[in-house]
């Protein structure tokens, strides 16, 4: 009852004028009269893909209702009560089950991004239960991975993992070193998610209850190296590096057309933190 005094107190006290529309698990506010045809029911869809996936960090996520706020124009974002910065997509507030964004001309990465922050809510909320963040190699991964498989069709990130050359990726050992914030250069931060994102999946994929294993590894405190050991039987950077490579041959590629021409990577949209 107290959570929901809270939410209604956060809703009413807001200058801004929202439109309230409830679903089975989330609580959506629009901007003014602005509305999304078929909104509810894509949400929907995104939930059961977030409970298929993520329920295992957030399990509150079945009984607990997500609010989604949705401003009309990335203007009003902006200039919002919400205060994000200019860079932003969208953001998640883990400790007001919150997340907003806002509508685009691009209207198929709207649902993508409203997944990508979803799953930084529900991912962030199982390391908060110990205050901690996880690492952002694990946490952009993951969200990336969620947004990717929300597409009903020609997956983004799954192109790019396809047809990007070798040439693009870090060094694995450089990779799990790097702060995102000492990369300054557009394509090398896309780069660096879609490393993010191809790292994440092929442990993802490799078995969920793993990956599952290994995050509460890190979350209790065992360093990254020891947890991929653990549970991936990965010697070290190098060993992980000549097994991803391996598995983007034999798995990502094995249907790569040649005579599909490779296009720059730096059209994928990304956030930097």
């Amino acid at each position: 009852m107290i959570k929901l005094l809270l939410i209604i107190a956060f809703y009413l006290n807001s200058q801004e004028q929202w439109n309230r529309t409830e679903t089975a698990h989330f609580n959506i506010f629009s901007e003014g009269k602005w509305q999304i045809t078929n909104l509810t029911i894509e949400l929907e869809r995104i939930y059961n893909l977030m409970n298929l996936n993520l329920s295992f960090f957030a399990p509150w996520m079945k009984n607990e209702k997500t609010n989604i706020y949705i401003y009309s124009s990335y203007e009003n974002y902006i200039k919002g009560s919400f205060s994000p910065p200019k860079w932003s997509k969208g953001l998640a507030f883990v400790d007001k089950k919150t997340i907003v964004v806002y509508d685009s001309e691009k209207k198929e990465s709207f649902i993508p991004t409203i997944t990508h922050e979803l799953t930084h809510l529900y991912f962030e909320s199982y390391f908060n239960t110990k205050l901690k963040h996880p690492p952002l190699w694990l946490n952009e991964g993951i969200a990336v991975y969620m947004e990717d498989i929300s597409y009903q069709t020609d997956p983004l990130w799954s192109r790019a993992l396809r047809y990007s050359p070798k040439s693009v990726y870090m060094k694995f050992d450089s990779f799990f070193k790097t702060d995102l914030n000492s990369i300054k250069n557009d394509n090398d931060i896309a780069n660096w998610y879609l490393q993010s994102y191809g790292i994440v999946r092929y442990m993802f994929e490799s078995k969920k209850l793993i990956f599952y294993k290994f995050c509460e590894d890190i979350l209790n405190g065992k360093e990254v190296q020891k947890s991929f050991w653990d549970n991936y039987r990965i010697l070290d950077y190098d060993d992980f590096e000549k097994k991803w490579f391996y598995w983007l041959k034999e798995t990502i590629n094995e249907n790569k057309k040649n005579s599909m021409e490779f296009k720059p990577f730096k059209r994928i949209e990304f956030k930097k933190i």
